[in-house]
Parts: structure tokens; C-alpha cells; sequence
């Protein structure tokens, strides 16, 4: 029997007794909102039924069927009928007869849907055809997308210049920088061995490059470099980062945010507006040198936050990827209720699919709302002792890579 076939089947006249019984039936007061007696008719040709209320509970199958045949419904060969609610009124009002005072009684309002025995995809066949069919299917070529733009985003977040800790000072943060680019360029030709080599770089720098002296005040004792030297030896290790994806891609962007440890302070007190920061300062330092080299740099542009924010947001490839230190939030687990707010305040980064935050000091990635992904980058530092003796955990260093392309993110590793 057809589709069709069965939809008219459905819409046969209904038998004289049937009409008395509805006759009847109309004698009852309105049924409230949502409860009127009707069939809705749903993708497919499933239908919602849902019957007028009677004095008894609905028992098995062969007594829904016949309440919604009561309505004029023929059920078809190869459907059934299944009970999905049922609602017990104990002060339901009737007029019984037409003219007479009306009278509450307890009823039963029930809605059914009429739907195939069987599910329309067994009609091909058993489940174990369904799996052998699926897996044995041809993939489709592969569309070709030399055109489309596949973006290298690095993370390079938390260095925390002049800090000393349990895995050393300024020798090892340097030596493991060295490291974790040579990774990079390996990551490079991976990507490019598989045919996902990318066409365009981001450097996106989540803050706290320096440890600053205005935090805490051990800082004062435990730093191996002077606060000049710390924003240098930033200045020094960004330009070589950089440097080196501009001799590999033909387009270049570098972004940064400000940060609570780059943040300029007097004391512990942050003063001058949000991007009074000196990653974001270095940042146009660096800008500035390229600009005055247009052969070698000219492909290389630079993305700050405006003079009263503290993050940015980028176009990459088709998504939308928002950068903020992380700091805004108290713990890990509250970012994306951060996140959320400054959407409301349509904020910069307000339409992000992609937030990337630092310090933390702990890789985590979690999926939000609706395809939405939070990425908490790792440290590049020496090691937080002071939190480690607090709670236990210990942080693992790396730098954070993804690739963005055509159909989203991928390939995302810890270097």
C-alpha cells in the first residue's frame, strides 16, 4: 500500500455509529487549550491524533485504536496506533443534554500518534544489510579545494618572561621556545604530507609574556631578569616566531590580548586603559620594524585590541575565532559563562565560534551552546609551584596548533 493510498484510507467517512457517538461527544464543554480533538498531520505521513475525553483510562492497543477510529480514522494495514500522553482531569465540566445544567465528572484526555509498524528504513532490509550496505559504500571524491584557505593558528601563551620555578628560569624558557618551534616546523610538513597543508599563519599570542614585578611580592625575589629585559627577551622570541612563518606563508596575521601579568601596574593596582599592556605594547613594537621592511614583511599584518578592550576577534578562513586572556574569569569552568555574558554586551569577541584563552596554565577544550568550542590553551613557563602546592596538579608545557579550513576546525595537537 502506498503513502498516499494509506493517507486516504485514513480519511474515510466515518460509519453512522461512529457519527452518533461523536454527536454525543459534542454535548461536552470546549476542551481546554491544546486538547481539542484533530489530527495533525507530520513529515512522513505520521499523524498525531489526539481523542475527545472519556470516562475511562486508555487500556491496550486495541482500545486506542478504537478511540481514534471513533473520530472517523481509519487505521491501514501495516500502522498502528501508540499511546504518547494521557491526562487525568478529576473536575471536568459536561452538559449531557443540550439545555440541562452542566456537571463535572473526572475524564481521561489522551493524545495518540498513528505511525508504520515498522520503521520506514527497515523496509530495505535487516539491520546487519543496513551496517554492510553503510560500510561498504564508495566515499565520494574528495572535493578539490585548492582555492580554499587553510589556516595555521599557533598559540603561544603564558611564557611568563623572568620567571623562575621548579623547571628552571630564563636558559630553559628560552631552550624549551627553541624546542617547541622546532615541533612546529615538523607539525608544518605532517600537514603538508597529507595534503592539508595550510595557506595562511595565525600567531595568536594569549597574554602573560612577561612575569612582571607588580603581582605578588615574591616576585621581586625570585625573577632572573630586570623588567626591561623581560620585555625584550618577549620582544626576541615573538620576532623569531614570527619570522619564521613569514618565510613559510604568503599571509601572515599576528593578534594578541591584554593580560593580568602584561597589564602595567603601580603596585598591584592596573592603571591607564585596558590595553596598557606590554605583550600588546611588543606587539606594536614589532609591527612597527616590519612596516619598515615591506619586501621581506609586507604579507604580515597585526591585530590589537581597541584602546578600551581587552580582546580581538578574527575572521579566519570562514570562522570566527576570538581571543581573550582568560583572567576575566575566577576559575577554568566559569569561562564560558564569561563567554556568554559578553556575548549579551556584544562584545568583540560577542560572535566567536572559536574562543582561545590562556592562564590557566592547562590545556582543556570544551564544546558550548551550539557548536561553539572553548580552547584553554597550556603554559609555555617555568612551572606555578604556588599552585602546585596548593592543589596538587602539576602543569604540562606546550604550544597549542589547529588548523582551520573550509569545513571548520582540525588537527588540533599540543606541541
Amino acid at each position: 500500500m502506498t503513502l498516499t493510498n494509506d493517507l486516504e484510507a485514513l480519511l474515510e467517512p466515518a460509519s453512522a455509529s461512529q457519527s452518533q457517538a461523536n454527536e454525543v461527544l459534542s454535548a461536552a464543554a470546549p476542551a481546554p487549550r491544546g486538547w481539542e480533538s484533530g489530527v495533525r498531520y507530520e513529515s512522513g505521513g505520521t499523524m498525531v491524533v489526539t481523542t475527545p475525553a472519556t470516562e475511562q483510562p486508555p487500556n491496550a492497543e486495541a482500545d486506542w485504536r478504537a478511540r481514534v477510529e471513533d473520530l472517523g480514522l481509519a487505521v491501514p494495514e501495516g500502522w498502528r496506533v501508540r499511546l504518547v500522553e494521557a491526562r487525568h482531569d478529576p473536575a471536568a465540566w459536561h452538559r449531557d443534554v443540550q439545555g440541562e445544567d452542566a456537571v463535572t465528572r473526572p475524564v481521561w484526555r489522551c493524545r495518540y500518534v498513528v505511525e508504520p509498524v515498522a520503521p520506514a528504513w527497515l523496509s530495505a532490509g535487516d539491520v546487519d544489510a543496513l551496517v554492510r550496505d553503510a560500510m561498504r559504500r564508495r566515499r565520494k571524491p574528495r572535493v578539490a579545494t585548492d582555492a580554499a584557505e587553510r589556516a595555521l593558528i599557533v598559540v603561544y601563551a603564558d611564557a611568563q618572561a623572568g620567571k623562575v620555578g621548579r623547571d628552571g628560569g630564563t636558559p630553559e624558557l628560552v631552550a624549551r621556545v627553541a624546542d617547541r618551534f622546532a615541533r612546529l616546523d615538523d607539525h608544518i610538513r605532517d600537514l603538508k604530507a597529507i595534503g592539508q597543508g595550510p595557506t595562511a599563519a595565525y600567531w595568536m599570542d594569549a597574554g602573560d609574556c612577561v612575569e612582571n614585578y607588580e603581582n605578588t611580592a615574591q616576585q621581586a625575589y625570585t625573577n632572573d631578569l630586570s623588567m626591561t629585559e623581560m620585555i625584550r627577551l618577549h620582544r626576541r622570541i615573538t620576532f623569531e616566531g614570527l619570522d619564521r612563518l613569514a618565510k613559510r606563508f604568503d599571509r601572515v596575521v599576528a593578534g594578541t590580548c591584554g593580560s593580568n601579568h602584561g597589564r602595567v601596574r603601580r603596585g598591584r593596582e592596573a592603571v591607564g586603559p585596558p590595553n596598557d599592556d606590554w605583550g600588546i605594547e611588543v606587539m606594536s613594537q614589532i609591527a612597527d620594524a616590519y612596516a619598515h621592511n615591506p619586501d621581506a614583511y609586507g604579507h604580515v599584518s597585526f591585530v590589537l585590541p581597541e584602546k578600551w578592550r581587552e580582546t580581538v576577534s578574527l575572521n579566519i578562513a570562514g570562522t570566527t575565532v576570538g581571543l581573550a586572556h582568560g583572567h576575566q574569569a575566577a576559575r577554568p569552568d566559569k569561562v564560558g559563562d564569561w563567554w556568554r555574558g559578553q556575548t549579551f554586551g556584544r562584545q568583540a569577541i560577542a560572535d566567536a565560534d572559536v574562543l582561545i584563552t590562556g592562564h590557566f596554565h592547562h590545556f582543556r577544550a570544551q564544546q558550548l551552546g551550539n557548536g561553539r568550542l572553548h580552547l584553554q590553551a597550556p603554559t609555555l613557563d617555568n612551572g606555578s609551584d604556588w599552585y602546585t602546592a596548593r592543589s596538587g596538579e602539576v602543569s604540562a608545557a606546550g604550544l597549542l596548533v589547529l588548523s582551520i579550513g573550509p569545513d571548520g576546525w582540525d588537527h588540533l595537537r599540543l606541541l
